[in-house]
């Protein structure tokens, strides 16, 4: 209830804040200071909460940017694959086959120096994948591009895992086989898997000598300080994303 000072003559009516709300507008200074205490720490707790939703919302809007700046997709309905990968490799596509490729200035021999090459090259390969698909089943692929395969390794026609040569591999949606070709670091490993009755992707992925263990660690270390270097343990996981997101178009 509103109370007010009976007039004076000459005088305003002077109203009685405190009577209108004793709770809120308190007549004793000390409850008026720690009342007003009070609302200084609510603003202030709702300004802190306020700009931590802010961080986070501008942090993940950053990150989100940030991965699609660095993550590119290929589509080719011609070639028959679609995939995603990161944008320090390169992307070629020469008659039907697709190739991601990464080099460091580097001064070396070659690939391989088995080979005897005495030929010096400025930069030095540490990632070289391949990809395309072969209109032929599985088996007549294999056939095809490893040739030296042996027939105890088809039966009734069909190719075989034999461990420590060809091995089973899976990975994502991806089912089908391994085949290391190549010795003391150089070569490749060649993935064929069967996507259709008369078609096969067939995968290939450079062995990177210089970065592999037949190399002495003084050697591979040099390698691995160069700026920019695709370690084999990066190589291994930007191999396996690339095949995880790998549809057939």
């Amino acid at each position: 209830m509103i109370v007010h000072n009976r007039p004076t003559p000459g005088n305003k009516i002077r109203w009685r804040a405190d009577f209108v709300c004793p709770n809120h507008y308190p007549h004793n200074p000390k409850k008026v200071m720690w009342y007003t205490l009070g609302m200084k720490r609510t603003y202030i707790i709702i300004a802190i909460c306020i700009i931590i939703l802010g961080g986070l919302w501008y942090f993940k809007k950053g990150k989100t940017q940030i991965t699609n700046s660095t993550t590119g997709t290929y589509r080719n309905a011609r070639v028959g694959v679609g995939f995603t990968y990161p944008k320090i490799l390169s992307v070629n596509t020469t008659d039907d086959v697709v190739t991601l490729h990464h080099d460091i200035p580097y001064l070396n021999t070659g690939a391989c120096d088995m080979m005897g090459d005495t030929k010096t090259y400025e930069r030095l390969t540490d990632f070289n994948v391949t990809i395309r698909i072969i209109q032929k089943n599985l088996t007549d692929t294999v056939r095809t591009l490893s040739p030296y395969i042996p027939q105890e390794n088809f039966i009734n026609d069909e190719l075989v895992a034999s461990p420590g040569f060809i091995e089973t591999f899976k990975i994502g949606k991806l089912s089908g086989f391994a085949i290391y070709e190549g010795a003391e670091g150089c070569g490749q490993t060649t993935y064929y898997f069967s996507v259709g009755a008369t078609e096969t992707l067939v995968v290939n992925q450079a062995s990177i000598q210089a970065l592999s263990t037949a190399i002495v660690k003084e050697a591979r270390d040099k390698v691995l300080a160069v700026p920019g270097v695709i370690s084999p343990s990066k190589s291994e996981s930007i191999f396996n994303d690339i095949l995880k997101s790998l549809s057939i178009q």
